[in-house]
C-alpha cells in the first residue's frame, strides 16, 4: 500500500507540473481522477478490528492453506470454476474509472495469491528445476460496469456457450434494486423486480426506481427469469443489491447444481451510512 501512495503522489506532482506547463483546460479533470483514486484507496483494503481492537487489513485472494477444510464424505474436483462475469452498477458507488470497490474485491477473491516459485522449489515433494511449473489457474472473468441488457446478454452467452465441461459460471451482481409496482394474480419470476444493470432513468433516494410507465418492466432490469436460459449449465449466482430477495425462489429447472447467494437488505444501524464501501 505505502509503493500505491507513492506511485499517486508522483501521478499528482506530474499532473501538477503538465497543467502548469501547457495551462491546459482539462486539470479538473485530472483533479477528480486523483479523487477517485483516492476515495479507492482509502476504500481498500478492508480493515477489521479484532476483539483486541487492533487492526487488521485483510486480503481477499486466495491463498494456499486458507480455505476450509472439507466436510468428512465431501467429494473434491467435481466442478471447477471457470468463467465469472462481475457486474456492477451501484449508485454513488466508490469507483475508480469503470471499476467500483465491490468489483475490485470480487475480482480479488477470484485470484490465487502469486507464488514465489523459487520458495515452492525448495519444498519437499515439489517440483524438480528441470520440471515446468503447472500454470496457475484463475477463472476467466468478465468486467461489466453498467451494462444496458444487451451487452450483458451477449458476454453471458458467450460465457455460457465456451464453458468448459464439468465447470461453473459465476455471475456477481451488485446493483441497485428494482421492486416491483403491485401485486397481480400470478406472481412469476418477473413479478418480484430485480436488479438495475444500467442507469438510464432516475434514482431517487438512491435505490428506489420509478418507471415513467407502471404496466411495462424497467428496460434494463435483470429479472431471475432472465437467467433461467441459463441454468442449463453449473451456474453459481451472488446477488448484492437492496431486492436480493427477488432471487430468494429461484427455480432450478434444468436439474443441473444451481446455488443463488443473497445480500442482506437491511444493514445495523451503526452500519447504514457505510454502505458505499461494503461488500457483503
Amino acid at each position: 500500500m505505502d509503493l500505491v501512495k507513492d506511485l499517486v503522489k508522483d501521478l499528482s506532482d506530474e499532473i501538477e507540473d503538465y497543467t502548469h506547463r501547457f495551462n491546459t483546460e482539462d486539470q479538473l479533470e485530472w483533479n477528480l481522477v486523483l479523487q477517485e483514486v483516492a476515495a479507492f484507496i482509502e476504500a481498500d483494503p478492508v480493515m477489521v478490528l479484532n476483539d483486541d481492537n487492533t487492526v487488521v487489513v485483510t486480503s481477499k485472494r486466495l491463498v494456499e492453506g486458507g480455505v476450509p477444510q472439507l466436510e468428512q464424505g465431501m467429494i473434491v474436483g467435481q466442478l471447477t470454476l471457470a468463467d465469472a462475469l462481475i457486474i456492477g452498477n451501484c449508485s454513488n458507488q466508490v469507483k475508480f474509472s469503470e471499476l467500483t470497490i465491490d468489483m475490485f474485491r470480487m475480482l480479488q477473491a477470484l485470484e490465487r495469491e502469486p507464488v514465489n516459485l523459487a520458495t515452492q522449489m525448495n519444498k519437499p515433494g515439489m517440483l524438480e528445476p528441470s520440471e515446468k511449473p503447472a500454470k496457475r489457474e484463475n477463472p476467466h472473468k468478465y468486467l461489466l460496469y453498467k451494462p444496458t441488457f444487451s451487452q450483458l446478454y451477449t458476454f453471458l452467452s458467450a460465457a455460457f456457450k465456451e464453458l468448459p465441461a464439468n465447470s461453473v459460471l459465476l455471475m456477481y451482481l451488485s446493483a441497485t434494486g428494482v421492486f416491483p409496482t403491485g401485486r397481480s394474480d400470478y406472481e412469476g419470476p418477473y413479478d418480484f423486480g430485480g436488479v438495475l444493470t444500467n442507469s438510464n432513468r432516475d434514482i431517487l433516494n438512491g435505490e428506489t426506481v420509478h418507471k415513467r410507465n407502471q404496466a411495462h418492466k424497467e428496460m434494463h432490469c435483470l429479472h431471475p427469469g432472465d437467467l433461467y436460459p441459463f441454468t442449463r449449465k453449473p451456474l453459481f449466482v451472488v446477488v448484492d443489491s437492496s431486492n436480493s430477495v427477488a432471487y430468494k425462489n429461484f427455480t432450478n429447472l434444468f436439474g443441473q447444481p444451481v446455488v443463488c447467494l443473497l445480500s442482506p437488505t437491511v444493514y445495523p444501524k451503526n452500519m447504514q451510512g457505510m454502505r458505499l464501501l461494503l461488500t457483503f
